[in-house]
């Protein structure tokens, strides 16, 4: 594999989001094939389990802003592991409305039957590297990610994707109208 040039792009292979998002497509299929062959669970209810075993009891709202999970997708996702009994719902008191996540006895045996192993999925990831280079990959992840939430509340790109309307799709069947007005 070619090293990118991210300092000076030329291509897609060269792009931050592409390479991250090819790795994390190569990777996270093992522990897709792990959550799903061997536990019965997507890769996204996993890290709603974990997400829960690790924070303890949160609102669906602060399950979807955690995981970068859009709140329909999280709810759908809640649904299936209420179904599977691995979470279980409270009601806030005083707000019919509001519900607070956690995770039931079974939800928390399937964590702990599930993160050893995707433990050794991270340590095969990680194991080209030595340990300096692991130190310095976990600095550069922060600084990444300050420098993406700082993009993103800055305005860079202006508007939202607008998936309910069609997204890309609204935009292109527009063009082509306008074109066969033309």
């Amino acid at each position: 594999m070619d090293e990118p040039n991210l300092t000076c792009p030329e291509s897609i292979f060269d792009l931050l989001n592409f390479r991250i998002s090819e790795l994390l497509g190569i990777s996270g299929s093992l522990v897709t094939r792990l959550c799903e062959g061997e536990f019965g669970v997507t890769r996204e209810e996993w890290q709603f389990v974990a997400m829960l075993a690790g924070l303890g009891t949160l609102s669906p709202a602060e399950l979807a802003a955690r995981t970068t999970v859009d709140r329909s997708q999280c709810s759908r996702a809640l649904r299936r592991l209420q179904a599977k009994q691995l979470i279980h719902r409270e009601r806030v008191p005083g707000d019919a409305r509001r519900a607070r996540i956690g995770l039931t006895e079974g939800g928390q045996a399937l964590y702990a039957r599930v993160f050893p192993r995707v433990v050794q999925v991270h340590a095969a990831m990680l194991s080209g590297l030595d340990e300096a280079e692991i130190e310095a990959l976990a600095r550069c992840l922060r600084k990444l990610h300050e420098a993406a939430e700082t993009a993103s509340r800055s305005g860079l790109v202006a508007g939202p994707a607008d998936r309910r309307s069609g997204g890309s799709r609204s935009i292109w069947q527009a063009k082509a109208a306008a074109q066969a007005r033309a």
